[in-house]
Formats: structure tokens, C-alpha cells, sequence
């Protein structure tokens, strides 16, 4: 995406109620994380299975994208049960704790991100890769694309509207 198309999608994003932001975050990302992430894995089985002997195979992907979408199938629950609908009634006051977890699970979610990229090889495929191969890497590449994305809205976008509307009723004493 070029520059000038990304700032306007993170000022249009910017600009959203924390309603449609969270609709955008759901509908966009969490939906379409649950319904690729299934493909990937299989398709991701079927490589490994045919091309095992193959050095540049990418051995470990299927079970590491396994554990990183049974990873974020929890952490999406998270949100979706506990904070998404605390923000949606305004519990500004009372979330710093449950954000701070979710900017830990989107750490750990990055080292997930350089997990698969080092499996893939950088999604560099060999020479003469089915198109199996292919469109795992692609779809794998999408992926962390996409959870990049999401993650950096939450963390630049969401989250802070909800930290700074605590800093802002902090009533200590500064001196």
C-alpha cells in the first residue's frame, strides 16, 4: 500500500465511532482470520505430505500455523467477550488491564509472524513449486500481512483512545 493510500485509511479510521471501528476490526479481520486460517492449515499439510523430501519444504508450517490460529482464536475471543464490549459501553476507566494483555498477545503474535517467514524461507519458493506451494505462501504471506494490520489498528488506532481517556481522569496530585 503506498504511503499516501495508508494515511488515508488510518485517518479514515481514525475518524470511525469506537462502534464502527470495532465492526471494522470484527468483519474484517477476526471473521477473515477464521476462515483462512483453516485452509492454510490444510493446504500447509498437503505441501508438507507431498514435498517431505524436498529440502526447502516448509516442514513444522502446518502445526505452527495450528498453534498460532488456536492462539489467536483465544485471543479474539478475548476481545470479543471481555473488552470489545467493555468499550462498547464506555468503561474507559477500567481497561488498562485487559489492553496490556492484549498488547502482550500481540507481541507474542509478531514473534508468530517471524515464526512463519523463517519456515517459509521468507515465502521465497524453490524453483518449479507446485501451485500448492504457491498459494500456501501467498495466503501465508496474506495472513501476516493482514495480522499485522489488525494488530497495528488495535495498537494505534483503538487502544489508545481508550488510555488516553483514562490518563485524562487521572485526579492525583502531580508535583
Amino acid at each position: 500500500m503506498s504511503q499516501p493510500i495508508a494515511d488515508q485509511a488510518a485517518s479514515s479510521l481514525a475518524a470511525m465511532s469506537v462502534d464502527g471501528l470495532l465492526d471494522h476490526i470484527l468483519a474484517r479481520y477476526h471473521a477473515r482470520h477464521r476462515e483462512e486460517l483453516p485452509d492454510l492449515i490444510a493446504l500447509a499439510r498437503k505441501v508438507e505430505r507431498v514435498h517431505h523430501d524436498v529440502p526447502e519444504a516448509p516442514l513444522g508450517l502446518a502445526d505452527a500455523l495450528e498453534r498460532i490460529a488456536a492462539d489467536i482464536d483465544a485471543h479474539m475471543q478475548k476481545e470479543e467477550h471481555v473488552l470489545f464490549p467493555a468499550m462498547r459501553s464506555g468503561h474507559a476507566g477500567s481497561l488498562s488491564a485487559p489492553i496490556a494483555v492484549m498488547r502482550g498477545d500481540h507481541a507474542h503474535h509478531t514473534d508468530d509472524i517471524a515464526e512463519l517467514e523463517t519456515l517459509s524461507r521468507g515465502f521465497n519458493l524453490p524453483d518449479g513449486a507446485c501451485g500448492s506451494w504457491q498459494r500456501l505462501y501467498a495466503g501465508v504471506s496474506d495472513f501476516c500481512d493482514e495480522l499485522q494490520e489488525h494488530m497495528r489498528i488495535e495498537n494505534e488506532v483503538l487502544f489508545p483512545r481508550f488510555e488516553l481517556a483514562q490518563a485524562s481522569r487521572c485526579t492525583c496530585s502531580h508535583s
